[in-house]
């Protein structure tokens, strides 16, 4: 232990100037990337390796990791500081913009980082839903809008636990500084935690009120269980995991096992290359052998496929990983990426607390990002009735201001962990998109959702 903390001392050291510079200096330009709520942001577990070699390699990745999340949310605490203080529309939508790629980024590293998912949940749906609304009020002010009063007070709530979340980032930076080994902390675990997670405990401040929106989907983050419901089978060997990996990915890939975790869900972790060099995440659950999560950044450049064939590509990756009559329910596109979460559906049913969540890279056709975790905890067989309540009484219901989209029966998560079969009713009035869910057997309003959209946005009912 001496000498790989000798070593980690040495590794800290190459580190001084960077933490430096990420303390004093707040600029970086990133690429504007989108992953969902709790969905590409799952930590990787840790493998025991005998190898000290390894583990310093291992440590070395994740500071690094670390260090790319500093500097994110110190770039996004300084921009949100300067917006509170700006009053030129042009300049406040620079600042946003730069903002939200500065969420983006710091989601990224979060995947990155071998942090336990139910003490990280917070932090990832406080940036995810950073990154979404900056980009909402930036298009705002791009048609010609100001930043309202609620605009601005809302952003600077946002600015408070940004600012606490820096100074959470910078407290643990002097830790690593003094010889704390990320590598040791994050295989210390306690029930479905470990010490590194808690030490980054996740932030919730409930003085945070966003406008009731869907930026994600609705009922994107559902996990209604605690217990997970959706796997089932004999546990798999690691060999055979890596075998079912490579199915999936036939694209030249090269594969190298790199740990397993040991929480809520056991997985075997491996790191993929594909022949197009593009580097992927990919979680297998030991139970029955299915595809959890990949995380990756696809490829910058020209498309090779369009919004039609990406779709059909995540259709088929989420068919053959189990998702039965899966059906795409929102869609966003960004940049290089087409983001879709796919629902299955049971008696024409959506399915909506099953979810799973699929990024298609336009520039090689290749799955970046997947996320079946609210798929793998709530999915198991139901007896579902679509009641007496119709949807001809259902649209009748909507105030009168609106004018009726479309209407499906679907499957809802509600408070009190409780699943309804409703029917979804979209309406529209002058300026904006909202979902009504009726449920059906006694007509009663369960839930209202109010759908912002953005130019580079757009939702496939």
């Amino acid at each position: 232990m001496e000498n790989k903390n000798q070593s980690m001392l040495s590794s800290n050291n190459k580190h001084d100037k960077k933490k430096n510079k990420i303390i004093t200096t707040l600029s970086i330009t990133t690429a504007l990337l989108a992953l969902s709520t709790t969905g590409f942001a799952i930590g990787f577990g840790i493998s025991q390796s005998n190898s000290m070699k390894y583990q310093n390699q291992l440590e070395n990745v994740y500071e690094s990791n670390f260090y790319s999340l500093l500097d994110s949310v110190n770039n996004l605490d300084n921009k949100l500081s300067k917006l509170n203080n700006s009053t030129s529309s042009d300049y406040q939508r620079k600042l946003l913009l730069e903002a939200s790629s500065n969420a983006s980024e710091a989601e990224i590293s979060i995947a990155s980082l071998p942090l336990s998912q139910n003490d990280i949940e917070e932090t990832v749906k406080l940036v995810n839903q950073i990154s979404g609304y900056t980009t909402t009020l930036a298009d705002k002010l791009a048609k010609g809008g100001e930043l309202s009063q609620d605009d601005l007070e809302t952003l600077q709530n946002v600015e408070q636990t940004v600012d606490a979340l820096k100074t959470q980032l910078n407290d643990f930076a002097r830790k690593l500084d003094k010889g704390y080994v990320i590598l040791d902390a994050s295989m210390n675990i306690d029930t479905d935690s470990n010490e590194f997670s808690r030490t980054l405990a996740s932030l919730k401040n409930n003085n945070v009120e966003y406008p009731t929106m869907i930026y994600d989907g609705p009922f994107s983050d559902s996990v209604v269980n605690s217990k997970i419901k959706g796997l089932s089978g004999e546990n798999i060997s690691k060999e055979d995991a890596q075998d079912k990996v490579l199915k999936n990915f036939k694209d030249g890939a090269s594969i190298e096992y790199v740990g397993n975790t040991e929480g809520r869900f056991n997985t075997y972790n491996f790191r993929v290359t594909n022949s197009t060099e593009e580097k992927l995440y990919v979680q297998m659950t030991q139970q029955g052998g299915n595809i959890l999560t990949v995380s990756g950044a696809g490829l910058n450049g020209l498309h090779s496929i369009d919004f039609e064939q990406a779709s059909k590509i995540a259709l088929e990756f989420a068919s053959i990983n189990g998702i039965e009559n899966g059906v795409i329910v929102w869609s966003d596109t960004l940049d290089n990426d087409v983001y879709l979460n796919i629902a299955p559906t049971s008696k024409n049913i959506v399915l909506y607390p099953d979810l799973v969540k699929v990024k298609v890279n336009l520039v090689s056709g290749t799955i970046v990002g997947y996320d079946a975790t609210s798929y793998f905890t709530n999915h198991t067989s139901r007896n579902l009735s679509k009641g007496s309540f119709t949807e001809t009484e259902a649209k009748a219901k909507v105030p009168d201001k609106f004018e009726i989209v479309s209407s499906r029966y679907a499957l809802v998560p509600l408070d009190y962990n409780r699943e309804v079969v409703c029917i979804e009713v979209q309406a529209t009035d002058s300026e904006n998109t909202f979902y009504f869910y009726y449920n059906v057997q006694d007509g009663i309003l369960e839930n209202v959702l109010k759908v912002i959209n953005t130019d580079e946005g757009s939702l496939l009912m």
